[in-house]
């Protein structure tokens, strides 16, 4: 969240398919709708137009796009409320800062806009506490471009930027600072989609259904009660399906071999681990919150403030 001279907030959002990112917060992007009953427990409660819902347990279903329910909405206030509680604000004016994926910017922008501006006035509760939330501008970023947009200026050769997601992986070719959209892409290959074959292939190769959090937790190096013959199983797949798409890479003319390649965001995680290869000119920004701070820094460049 940065402030503006004159009270307003720029709060970025990142709104995943696997999770919800601020700059400062992430929580899982599952939306369900609890009605007009209070839940027993406020954690994750959010209270909206006269309806409870539970935002931040579990994964929601991936859609063809983010605009034909709430549930974006929903996500995005839960954001907001996280970043305005940090700052122990209840009422706030915000620039929104939010993303797309970058081969599908152009098409959708105005769409994600006229969807928040739709309704910029928000009075919820989350966690049992009152927001009143303006949103006064909605900017829309390039995801992967907007992770690495404020080190652009001492970038002074040839890059590739990869952000793997949830549903797709975008690629920015950056020469000398400035992105060059000819040559940069999204790729229909993500962590959604290889979860759940490494779920499929474990099945094969086990007879057991594998949940899709205990999948997560090896990948992730975290504590897990599967036998590690299964974790090695799941290790092996991951470094398939990163080398399978530094494959579909190079198959595109980028020279996987000499260009400086940086991995952003939480696939970075995934290639740093299961790569199978060092290699000098590849670096790994694994912060999860990379493009929403990246949303700021450019929201606040186009409304005039100096974002250090």
């Amino acid at each position: 969240m940065i402030r503006l001279e004159n009270e307003t907030s720029i709060i970025g959002f990142d709104d995943g398919y696997q999770l919800g990112k601020t700059a400062n917060f992430i929580f899982d992007n599952g939306v369900h709708m609890l009605g007009s009953a209070e839940p027993t427990l406020k954690e994750n409660s959010l209270f909206y137009d006269g309806e409870y819902f539970k935002v931040g347990e579990g994964r929601t279903a991936i859609t063809e796009d983010k605009v034909s329910d709430e549930s974006a909405r929903l996500r995005t206030m839960t954001g907001i409320a996280m970043e305005l509680r940090k700052e122990r604000l209840h009422k706030a004016e915000i620039v929104l800062a939010v993303g797309l994926p970058f081969s599908n910017y152009g098409r959708d922008k105005l769409k994600l806009i006229d969807y928040y501006n739709r309704e910029n006035i928000l009075d919820f509760s989350y966690e049992g506490e009152d927001y009143s939330v303006t949103i006064v501008k909605v900017i829309v970023c390039p995801q992967c471009y907007s992770a690495i947009a404020s080190r652009l200026g001492n970038m002074k050769d040839d890059y590739l930027i990869v952000d793997i997601g949830s549903k797709t992986t975008d690629v920015v070719y950056v020469r000398n600072g400035f992105p060059v959209e000819s040559k940069s892409i999204t790729i229909e290959k993500a962590m959604v989609k290889w979860i759940k074959e490494i779920q499929r292939d474990m099945k094969v190769q086990t007879g057991k259904d594998i949940p899709e959090h205990e999948v997560m937790k090896v990948l992730l190096k975290e504590e897990s009660n599967l036998p590690v013959v299964y974790a090695e199983l799941i290790r092996g797949m991951m470094r398939e399906r990163i080398h399978s798409l530094e494959l579909e890479l190079a198959e595109r003319g980028y020279d996987m071999e000499y260009i400086n390649i940086i991995y952003v965001g939480g696939g970075a995680l995934m290639a740093r681990d299961h790569a199978g290869k060092y290699r000098s000119h590849t670096a790994y920004d694994c912060d999860l919150c990379a493009n929403a701070k990246g949303y700021e820094f450019l929201a606040g460049q186009m409304v005039g403030k100096k974002v250090e």
